[in-house]
């Protein structure tokens, strides 16, 4: 007698939802490049796109959620393996190195690290939860340090190759695991505040370029003009924020529509990857922005609603965090696209321009949708 494993039930919104994004995301990549000299990066989206598919299917069929746990450490040595070899062979791009070439491929070991992280916090503290209660600062470093071992390793190398974003949005979701997983308050308090010192450090004392994106995000930031404080920035860094509020301001309620957008037209170089939403607010409208925020928001709501049902400790972490994953880096591309954040280095989830971001939110949701699933084992002879 052989046994099966067959999925009866599937979060069905979930799968709409990614199809919606991504059916989004291929028609900006394609509205963008048809009015620029190379249609290059659209065809290269495209056939991303394919792959991505092959990867939701591969995560939510065939991938084994316990097998995956076994095999996480091997994953992070070959990661941490990777990020070293950035730093090693990587080009630099505008003063940071974050990928590397393999096989004509352009992959981020740093987007990678981001996803395993969380399938490792939901490993280790679903596999310690009996000592959860001992999690006081003395404890939490006693009984879990292999999560700040290998924790601070990656964030380190990903600090090293200049993608601070990265930082603070693993840093967000990981934070916010240990709190669902009910670690501390003290602790977790501990852990913020040391986050926001070192954060603030790395920021005011490292490259210039980072504090003049503080200067510049106060000169812009409508929070900042409530308050009534103004900036003394004078340079000439400030083009594309100000490109991407010229953009949103102009798109009124229901945009522009697609063949009267401007800043498409060069005005923004980085249209296609880190103000796509620029684009999406001038030529749809506040509407069309609002939308699409929207979509976003209802994703993470049905992630959270498939994941708190678990009985499983680690499918409940480990859909919350990859759900969150997704959420705050959509919300931190927005808040830089409104200047609501400082500018980063941070795409869009399944509408900007990149492979490996597109692969691995694909992979993600295939995770999801495994997670949500209701199995059925059928016996056969």
């Amino acid at each position: 007698m052989k046994t099966k494993t067959y999925i009866a039930q599937y979060d069905i919104y979930i799968f709409f939802t990614y199809l919606l994004l991504i059916g989004i995301g291929i028609f900006m990549q394609l509205n963008i490049s048809s009015v620029r000299t190379s249609m290059y990066f659209f065809y290269r989206q495209f056939i991303w796109l394919f792959l991505s598919g092959a990867s939701l299917f591969f995560a939510f069929r065939i991938v084994d959620l316990e097998k995956l746990r076994k095999w996480i450490f091997p994953l992070l040595f070959v990661t941490i393996i990777s990020l070293i070899a950035v730093l090693i062979f990587g080009e630099p791009v505008k003063g940071a190195v974050r990928s590397i070439h393999i096989w004509k491929i352009n992959i981020q070991p740093s987007l990678i690290a981001r996803l395993l992280l969380i399938i490792y916090f939901a490993h280790i503290l679903d596999k310690n939860k009996l000592k959860i209660e001992q999690t006081r600062p003395k404890g939490f470093l006693k009984n879990f340090n292999q999560l700040i071992v290998i924790t601070m390793l990656i964030f380190v190398l990903i600090l090293a190759e200049k993608h601070f974003s990265t930082l603070i949005i693993s840093g967000a979701t990981l934070l916010s695991l240990l709190f669902i997983a009910k670690i501390r308050i003290s602790t977790i308090s501990l852990i913020l505040f040391v986050s926001i010192l070192m954060g603030s450090v790395i920021i005011f004392s490292g490259p210039a370029y980072r504090s003049e994106r503080m200067q510049i995000y106060q000169k812009y930031s409508l929070f900042h003009k409530a308050l009534d404080k103004t900036s003394q920035y004078s340079g000439n860094q400030d083009y594309q924020i100000k490109e991407s509020l010229i953009s949103l301001t102009s798109g009124k309620i229901i945009g522009t529509t697609p063949s009267r957008g401007t800043g498409k037209h060069y005005f923004l170089p980085e249209a296609k990857t880190d103000y796509i939403y620029a684009i999406i607010g001038e030529e749809f409208g506040f509407i069309g922005a609002l939308i699409v925020m929207g979509l976003y928001a209802f994703l993470f709501a049905r992630t959270i609603l498939n994941s708190y049902i678990q009985d499983d400790m680690f499918l409940k972490l480990a859909g919350i965090g990859l759900g969150m994953n997704i959420f705050f880096n959509a919300i931190v591309n927005i808040g830089v696209a409104i200047a609501a954040l400082p500018s980063t280095g941070v795409t869009l989830p399944f509408i900007s321009y990149g492979g490996t971001s597109l692969l691995l939110n694909s992979f993600s949701v295939g995770l999801l949708l495994n997670i949500s699933a209701k199995k059925q084992r059928l016996q056969s002879h």
